[in-house]
């Protein structure tokens, strides 16, 4: 493939010492996407309806991989090896595995292909998803061995109790999410896949316990000593955890960028969520 070179000979010997000074710092400070490992962020949610059996449940969320352009295979390797020494039960994925292109599916299954996890890998679709194509993003999935859930329901159970992990097809799908299927999963605890976090309110009226969001990038481009962030135009929820009476949301970073290929104050970062059984908190 042809790269486009947008700078003349002049301009890249003119600005080009500038240029790899200051994108060198900005990297080291994980303020730009850099083309090493996303960030592990690690968080502990409590729940008091979390049976005792799944206490401490080790859940490693990838959010809004963008394979494609600026999100090459061999990158996605290194995040696959990362997820899997962090030794989770279970590994989901929240939407955005594909940026919008049909080859953007190569990419994603040539990176992530054989990722494991006991109790099993499991993926929603996103916006981005949806761009490339519904079909093609879902067998994307399955083609790394995961398990799609759009608008569908897997039981997990472990001595004698249930957990239903609900995957909904993103807010703005032609089908839009089945937030019905929340309410009817047999399952003692309902953890759900959410795309877009705009969607929590709809999650806890129908009985959802613990979400798992993305779409964000948590705002991608941020000032946080000023409290700019782009993500607040779409919502509330940013990045990190909220809690309301009976529920809990963790929205991800998640690892890739949108068209521009840049991240002011939102680092990368895959997820280690530790479900706990107690008095709902984050920490």
């Amino acid at each position: 493939m042809q790269t486009v070179n947008y700078l003349t000979r002049r301009s890249m010997v003119r600005h080009g010492a500038l240029a790899l000074v200051g994108g060198a710092l900005l990297t080291r400070a994980g303020w730009i996407e850099a083309s090493d490992l996303p960030l592990v962020r690690r968080i502990n949610l409590w729940h008091p309806a979390l049976p005792a059996s799944f206490d401490g449940l080790r859940i490693v969320q990838i959010s809004d991989v963008h394979a494609g352009l600026f999100m090459p295979s061999e990158r996605l390797t290194r995040v696959r090896d990362l997820a899997e020494e962090l030794r989770p039960d279970l590994i989901v994925f929240t939407g955005d595995q594909l940026d919008r292109r049909e080859v953007d599916a190569n990419l994603f299954v040539h990176g992530l292909a054989g990722i494991h996890a006991p109790l099993g890998v499991f993926g929603i679709l996103g916006n981005h998803d949806h761009l490339a194509g519904a079909a093609l993003a879902t067998a994307a999935i399955e083609a790394i061995d995961a398990t799609p859930l759009v608008n569908h329901t897997a039981v997990l159970e472990r001595d004698g109790a249930r957990i239903g992990l609900v995957g909904l097809d993103d807010l703005d799908s032609p089908d839009g999410a089945d937030f019905a299927s929340i309410g009817s999963t047999p399952a003692d605890f309902r953890l759900v896949l959410c795309h877009q976090p705009r969607g929590w309110r709809r999650v806890r009226a129908a009985g959802g316990h613990v979400t798992l969001a993305g779409h964000t990038h948590g705002g991608q481009i941020a000032f946080p000593s000023q409290g700019v962030n782009l993500a607040r135009l779409q919502g509330p929820y940013v990045a990190g955890p909220y809690l309301r009476p009976g529920a809990a949301l963790y929205v991800s970073r998640g690892i890739g960028v949108g068209a521009v290929p840049l991240r002011l104050g939102a680092p990368p970062e895959i997820d280690l969520v530790t479900l706990r059984r107690g008095s709902l908190a984050a920490i």
